[in-house]
């Protein structure tokens, strides 16, 4: 089964609100076996988005939409559903009355624009909306199922997960799911990682493996699709060992959400060390990324404008097992580290005090140590 998303609302194109919507839907989608083939935005243009959904239903059995179900003027997405597929507009009794079961139970008065919302194409399915005014629609054609859901996210994701999702396993006889991991790796470049596991990327329909370079780290995500979480988790599994024999020591975990802060916080926790924070203001990106941790094994930071302190003299002054400074030049970047087992230096080309290489600085200190703390060469 073939889906796509449509994302409706002009306020998306302009910027004005971000679109959440699409990046969950498309994530919970995937969990029940579901691939997403392209998502659109288009804006309250009623010519483009009949445009859209007649283009969307050339290539997909499924297309989900997101927005323009309101009661004002520029909430078109029903009309122009209807007009796309020959379905006149109808007015629906039981919607109507769902409507006004539903402005009495918040004691509030219902506009006359409102009935709007009452309407639908001829022959739709209604999704009742228990958290909102509109209900979402279900038009089952020919050419494939369009369904479209209210663009409020506290409305779209009960509906989603309530009433479409198990509507679409059932029509599609949808067994499966799709089940992803992300390693992260840090410290070395997107090309790096590409040369080492390249021909995984290239010879693995299933799973399959992506790679999405940020200055926080190259994440390697390996997506399996199969019966269960079990089953996928089992492919991936045997993937993941693959990559982690191509990059030894260079993959600093798995998960999403995982910061190499957050890896250096626990191997410090468990070795019973705490860390203080050294340089020049080259330095300040890592000390503010440590401090968010709010972890008891971070002791602070000791920073100078002009040249920066010893570490061991920051080590002191914070009452840390271990310090770790960044000390910027005009061609090269120390980064020191100093521990209960030794001191260390590196050098890297990074210079500048800009955002991005204060992260990058930040992210390379903070991978070093890890592999200092882990026995891994650094390169």
């Amino acid at each position: 089964m073939k889906c796509e998303l449509l994302m409706i609302g002009t306020e998306l194109l302009l910027g004005q609100i971000v679109d959440t919507n699409a990046a969950w839907m498309a994530q919970s989608l995937a969990e029940n076996g579901i691939d997403v083939y392209q998502k659109t935005t288009v804006g309250d243009n009623p010519e483009r988005i009949r445009a859209t959904l007649d283009a969307a239903l050339n290539r997909a059995d499924v297309l989900l939409t997101s927005g323009g179900l309101g009661p004002t003027q520029d909430d078109i997405t029903r009309d122009c559903i209807a007009d796309l597929l020959g379905r006149p507009l109808e007015f629906r009794e039981e919607l109507f009355q769902m409507l006004v079961a539903r402005f009495n139970k918040l004691g509030a008065r219902m506009s006359d624009n409102n009935r709007r919302q009452a309407f639908a194409p001829r022959g739709a399915i209604a999704i009742e909306n228990p958290n909102g005014t509109a209900p979402g629609l279900i038009v089952e054609d020919a050419r494939g199922v369009i369904i479209s859901m209210p663009g409020v996210p506290h409305e779209l994701k009960p509906m989603l997960t309530g009433s479409v999702l198990p509507y679409l396993r059932k029509k599609f006889g949808l067994t499966g799911v799709i089940h992803s991991r992300v390693l992260k790796v840090c410290g070395i470049g997107e090309s790096r990682v590409d040369a080492a596991i390249g021909d995984l990327i290239l010879n693995s329909p299933n799973p399959t493996i992506g790679l999405l370079a940020s200055p926080d780290a190259v994440r390697i995500r390996i997506t399996a699709k199969a019966a269960s979480i079990e089953e996928a988790d089992a492919l991936i599994n045997s993937i993941e060992v693959n990559v982690r024999e191509r990059l030894p020591g260079l993959v600093m975990g798995a998960g999403e959400n995982l910061t190499i802060e957050g890896v250096v916080e626990g191997l410090l926790r468990e070795k019973g060390w705490t860390l203080a924070v050294g340089g020049t203001t080259h330095a300040a990106s890592l000390a503010q990324r440590l401090a968010v941790l709010d972890s008891p094994t971070f002791r602070g930071a000791k920073l100078s404008r002009h040249e920066a302190e010893s570490a061991d003299v920051v080590r002191q002054a914070l009452n840390a097992d271990c310090a770790l400074l960044i000390s910027g030049g005009t061609t090269q970047t120390q980064i020191h580290f100093l521990s209960p087992e030794g001191a260390a230096t590196w050098e890297v080309s990074i210079v500048g005090a800009d955002p991005w290489s204060q992260t990058r600085l930040a992210v390379l200190a903070l991978e070093y140590v890890r592999r200092r703390l882990t026995g891994v060469q650094t390169i």
